[in-house]
């Protein structure tokens, strides 16, 4: 495949992923599996590089995951975005407890403890998988629509997630001084606002 063709395939990707279109995924990608890397340059959204997993995870897309990791052996399922704050797939699923996309991950390999520092306005930050699925889903204490609209509705499901990565082995919660995400905007994610591929 040509560096033109890989392009349209990954754009043609991500506006799958985004629309959730599982049928539209399962024709991109063969059945009989690829050699591809999903998280590719080719493969990411331009403008904050969220791979066409880290979206199909953000919107909770599982069968379009599910698809991507067993049709897309070489695909980074640990690959870090670009947004303000950065995300794996994995990130994205327990942010917006996703739990069938957590177990999916965790399955191929996915990294439970992972334990990322960032720089923000505050200074040196750490997130892990556990602070994040505890997030508020608001930001300066303002809910956010879009957060809402891509959570489960189900009030247990922080509880369902942390249960989840509990049983994967994930590890502790950092220590209290590390939850400032009321001031940093977590609950938007970037991928929502690439329509400029539709």
């Amino acid at each position: 495949m040509g560096d033109a063709q890989t392009r349209h395939l990954g754009k043609m990707l991500i506006k799958a992923c985004l629309a959730g279109d599982a049928a539209a995924v399962s024709r991109l990608l063969p059945a009989g599996g690829t050699e591809l890397d999903l998280s590719g340059p080719d493969f990411q959204e331009p403008t904050c590089k969220s791979s066409a997993l880290i979206v199909a995870a953000t919107f909770g897309h599982t069968d379009i995951v599910r698809i991507m990791l067993e049709r897309a052996r070489n695909t980074a399922v640990d690959y870090v975005d670009a947004q303000p704050v950065p995300a794996t797939a994995m990130m994205t699923a327990c942010q917006f407890h996703h739990v069938g996309i957590i177990r999916l991950l965790a399955a191929r390999g996915a990294n439970v403890n992972v334990n990322l520092n960032f720089t923000c306005q505050l200074g040196q930050r750490r997130q892990t998988l556990l602070s994040i699925a505890l997030l508020p889903m608001c930001s300066n204490g303002v809910p956010i629509s879009l957060a809402e609209s891509l959570r489960d509705p189900d009030p247990g499901a922080e509880l369902a997630t942390v249960r989840e990565l509990l049983q994967l082995g994930a590890g502790t919660l950092p220590a209290p001084r590390n939850f400032i995400w009321h001031s940093f905007n977590l609950t938007k994610p970037c991928v929502p606002h690439c329509h400029s591929l539709t």
